[in-house]
């Protein structure tokens, strides 16, 4: 399934907390390091042109390479998904010039990662030191399975402009993401070439890239499955767990192979185009009165959330199920092949999925319970 990225904004957070704390004091916004004369070399950077590259120097992981400047030291981060920090131990004002990689499993597509980590802090996903974030630009290197992301944002603490230049690179089983922040002076006065060559030099090693033919069969209980079917077969597999004889209808199954990727719908495009195809006369009362004219529509539904739960399943796949009340006093039943975030119990919440089919069970008044059980698209927390 596709990462949410949100263990790289978290790293993100920290980078930046760290680069407050690490500082030198200095009220006058700038280094205490002396400036060097014109066309001395300081810790092999040449400081003459704002177009000059630092000098570099080749890591090698398991599984990959990339050259950083030279004069960087190791940031002992000691964080288990980060396999790579480096900072600038002698920054030029109150920044940090720093970056880190980090390596999670997941199927996510470089855009979808970029859109994702652009949609999560510009939402404020980064915290206070991440602030006013803005997207500048995206470029996607099919050729290298990659894209980069670039974007500015404020460091809350520091009140200073930063630039934030993300690679994304994917085997299709592994998502790689090097995370590179100057501040816009840095930035500006060399920096920016030296981004340029620090991505020029990664490079995955093959075995990694064709890691996904042998782990895509490791799981056995994952045998089978591709992107196009695997929420299809989910929900197949679901139904009869839970409703005697149930089964999902063949109208649902193909509506659900046909908008694989909007089950669920993750990215800004997908989540728009999920809202595309709901039909706004569907209610729960319709669906109550007869089903099966419905069972390929999309249909969106309001309500208080009565219970949520989520459980991660082998091959790091999370379901979500989750049982509200809408606005007509109906009950639906939701499953999401995501985390739900910060969704709660008596949050009021929107669905957008598919319905599957009807769902009884017993009630706390001694009677029974008739709900709609809903492949879902996307939830929504309304404030």
């Amino acid at each position: 399934m596709k990462s949410t990225v949100k263990s790289t904004i978290f790293i993100l957070f920290l980078l930046a907390l760290l680069t407050a704390c690490g500082a030198e004091e200095d009220t006058t916004g700038t280094s205490s390091v002396p400036a060097p004369a014109e066309n001395e070399v300081v810790n092999n950077t040449v400081s003459a042109s704002t177009e000059a590259k630092e000098e570099t120097q080749l890591f090698t992981g398991e599984s990959f390479s990339f050259s950083y400047p030279s004069s960087w030291k190791d940031a002992d981060l000691n964080i288990p998904q980060v396999v790579a920090a480096f900072v600038n131990p002698n920054p030029k004002g109150g920044f940090v010039d720093n970056l880190n990689l980090i390596i999670e499993e997941s199927s996510a597509t470089p855009e979808e990662a970029a859109n994702l980590s652009a949609q999560g802090l510009s939402n404020g996903d980064g915290g206070e030191l991440i602030q006013n974030y803005k997207k500048l630009n995206y470029v996607d290197v099919p050729e290298k399975a990659a894209g980069i992301l670039e974007a500015e944002y404020t460091h809350g603490e520091l009140n200073q402009q930063v630039v934030l230049t993300q690679y994304f690179v994917s085997n299709g089983n592994a998502l790689y993401t090097l995370s590179i922040s100057y501040s816009k002076t840095s930035y500006d006065n060399g920096g920016k070439a030296t981004i340029q060559n620090i991505l020029d030099s990664f490079k995955i090693t093959e075995s990694a890239m064709n890691s996904i033919d042998t782990s895509a069969n490791a799981d056995s209980s994952l045998e089978g499955f591709t992107e196009e079917n695997i929420f299809a077969e989910m929900m197949a597999y679901i139904i009869p767990t839970e409703i005697e004889d149930g089964a999902l209808d063949e109208k649902t199954y193909n509506y659900i192979i046909q908008h694989h990727q909007l089950f669920p719908a993750v990215t800004p495009e997908d989540q728009k185009s999920a809202k595309a195809e709901v039909d706004p006369t569907i209610t729960s009362r319709h669906l109550l009165k007869n089903l099966n004219p419905y069972l390929d529509k999309m249909m969106e539904v309001s309500g208080y959330v009565i219970d949520i739960t989520e459980e991660e399943l082998d091959g790091g796949i999370t379901i979500a199920e989750i049982h509200i009340i809408d606005d007509n006093d109906n009950s639906i039943v939701g499953f999401y092949a995501n985390s739900t975030g910060d969704i709660l119990e008596d949050d009021y919440v929107t669905l957008r999925g598919v319905p599957a089919t009807y769902y009884s069970f017993d009630n706390i008044s001694g009677g029974t319970t008739i709900s709609i059980l809903l492949g879902v698209s996307t939830i929504d927390k309304v404030e």
